[in-house]
């Protein structure tokens, strides 16, 4: 898988070892991202995916100071049959 260390957001999908944003140039393995990368994976804006992610329509995981959403999570429940993703689904989260 390709990366690129960037210093600027909104381009952030994960962190390396040292702490240095990496994007993945091919996100189908990554397993987080950054709400800006899933806004443009899915054809939304990025405030739209930040208020799916504080309504828990949308799995997400803090992880030090941002709050990405969880792909391994989406994947999974796309892997089983889920279709529909509502307000509340991931709110226990």
């Amino acid at each position: 898988m390709s990366t690129q260390h960037l210093e600027e957001p909104p381009f952030d999908v994960s962190f390396d070892l040292d702490g240095r944003r990496v994007v993945y140039l091919d996100c189908r393995n990554a397993l987080i991202c950054s709400h800006e990368i899933f806004a443009a994976m899915v054809g939304v804006t990025a405030d739209t995916v930040k208020s799916w992610m504080q309504t828990g329509t949308v799995p997400s995981v803090k992880m030090g100071r941002p709050r990405l959403v969880n792909l391994a999570q989406v994947r999974a429940d796309l892997s089983r049959g889920k279709t529909i993703f509502v307000q509340g689904d991931y709110s226990d989260e």
